[in-house]
């Protein structure tokens, strides 16, 4: 399991250790918990996953189905 670093609105971290008391639990498994059902809720609604970012790479300089020009290109280096 990783660890990281939440900041959080003070109401949310409020509840979330009002909910790790009632439940006898730690932080840790009160957030993960409603991380994985907000995610799951998300899922099932159909949101489409975020957009990756591209980026401009320039024009190729060889095309990618020519083995002998991409190898060409790459012993040249």
């Amino acid at each position: 399991m990783k660890r990281t670093t939440l900041v959080l609105e003070e109401g949310l971290l409020e509840g979330v250790r009002r909910e790790a008391r009632r439940r006898d639990c730690d932080l840790s498994t009160v957030v993960n918990e409603c991380l994985r059902a907000g995610l799951h809720r998300r899922r099932q609604a159909g949101d489409p996953p975020p957009p990756l970012p591209t980026f401009a790479m320039g024009r190729p300089r060889a095309n990618l189905a020519d083995r002998d020009a991409l190898e060409a290109l790459m012993d040249a280096r």
